[in-house]
């Protein structure tokens, strides 16, 4: 499968995932109280702020919420989707057949613009007869660290239960994904891509970059706003088998899943990709008014990656390119680009991590001491060896269940089981025919 083949399998996705949902109705709070009503695959005109500039598009909705919308717009013969927030969202028109389309990215229409009707309950009206009240709550923010080997340390489970935490306060929630990895496994790859697709549905989830490398730069490709810390990289995305990069049918699977999380999060396919492997190339133009054209060659003026290196970037260009949002040290740096008002922090991310951590780490101290005492068990009669086996690996059992990651996947490394988060059934029939000879002892000692 060649790049092309790819690049229109991951088009053609995109496509079906659209048309899937267009018959769906929203409603979609706008940052001063008023609603817009529609569907998905309407034509609309969204008038919005990014980093203090006013900006009008034209284009169309592929995906609605309360707290956001996401509109497909063309820029330089390209398709590219822009994800917009309520408290960003000054205006949403629906627009009627045959209406001119203002340019991408163009100035905010007047305030006494024409309104088309179609499906905004607001047409028409004045700023008085708007269908809710004018001031909306401003959304709880959580910080997720997510640090150390992604399938331990850093896991989809962590992201789910944040998601939760963050569903008490209704949706449009901000999760923060503060990312400190340098990778790990692709099965934990996966389970992270489908659970970012649903959290996305219903919260705003942003990636803030420290290091982000394989499976934790496929993590944040997710998320359709990326900010770097100023010494942050993300990139190599490369898949191994054992020790040996996969190549082949394995290979062209991987670059179109990638590719996937690219466009999830905003991005041409060809950024993720170039990560992938060193085969393919990536550059890109930026003109006077800062528009970015990409290649999946060398042809354009600012070059990423060529044919001998995949792709990794840093802060600088990540933020030249328009692949990140913006660069930011600190929670205060964080919230100024981020266009937020105030930084209304909750402590449930930062708690569900350390509380993981606080777990993973007694579990990798306490596997030493347990294969030892199971190895080596105390007693001064047989009984009691037998006895201390089977309460040493009752415990190892145990931990299998409590923290199977740290017990299969950290040093040193128990075996994996059939079943995630169960112990092996070799290991559950071994603890049964240790229990079963001691009965038989007991009972031959009674007689």
């Amino acid at each position: 499968m060649n790049l092309a083949t790819i690049a229109r399998s991951a088009a053609a996705f995109a496509l079906s995932t659209a048309l899937a949902s267009s018959a769906f109705a929203a409603d979609v709070k706008l940052s001063n109280g008023s609603v817009w009503k529609g569907d998905v695959g309407e034509k609309v005109r969204a008038t919005y702020v990014v980093n203090g500039k006013e900006l009008t598009v034209d284009g169309t909705v592929v995906r609605a919420e309360k707290n956001l919308v996401v509109v497909e717009v063309m820029e330089n013969g390209k398709a590219v989707r822009k994800t917009i927030v309520s408290f960003d969202l000054r205006k949403l028109e629906t627009l009627a057949d045959g209406e001119k389309p203002a340019p991408a990215g163009s100035g905010s229409r007047p305030a006494d613009a024409p309104k088309s009707g179609g499906g905004n309950a607001n047409a028409g009206k004045k700023d008085g007869e708007r269908t809710t009240s004018p001031t909306a709550a401003m959304p709880r923010i959580f910080v997720l660290p997510m640090e150390g080997m992604v399938g331990t340390g850093m896991r989809h489970d962590e992201i789910e239960t944040v998601a939760k935490e963050a569903d008490k306060y209704g949706p449009g929630q901000i999760i923060v994904l503060l990312i400190n990895s340098g990778g790990g496994l692709v099965i934990e790859g996966d389970k992270i891509h489908a659970t970012m697709k649903e959290v996305k549905k219903r919260h705003r989830v942003v990636a803030w970059i420290k290091m982000a490398i394989s499976a934790a730069a496929f993590t944040a490709l997710h998320c359709d706003e990326i900010y770097f810390m100023r010494v942050g990289a993300l990139g190599s995305i490369t898949m191994y088998s054992g020790t040996t990069a996969i190549s082949g049918r394995e290979l062209d699977a991987w670059l179109v899943k990638v590719g996937e999380a690219s466009e999830i999060g905003g991005r041409p396919p060809i950024i993720g990709q170039a990560m992938v492997t060193n085969p393919i190339e990536c550059s890109y133009d930026r003109d006077e008014n800062g528009n970015i054209t990409w290649y999946s060659t060398m042809q354009g003026k600012y070059k990423l990656s060529d044919s001998k290196e995949n792709l990794t970037l840093n802060a600088d260009n990540a933020l030249h390119s328009k692949f990140s949002d913006g660069t930011a040290d600190t929670v205060e740096e964080l919230a100024k680009v981020m266009q937020l008002k105030e930084w209304k922090e909750e402590d449930g991310g930062r708690r569900i991590h350390a509380s993981w951590q606080r777990l993973l780490k007694q579990c990798i101290d306490q596997k030493t001491f347990l294969m030892n005492d199971y190895q080596n068990p105390a007693g001064s009669d047989g009984e009691a060896v037998l006895g201390n086996q089977i309460k040493t690996l009752t415990e190892i059992i145990r931990w299998y269940e409590r923290c199977y990651p740290g017990m299969v996947y950290e040093s040193p490394n128990f075996p994996p089981s059939e079943t995630e988060g169960e112990a092996p059934e070799e290991m559950k029939r071994q603890l049964a025919q240790l229990k079963k000879q001691l009965g038989e002892m007991k009972k031959r000692d009674r007689n």
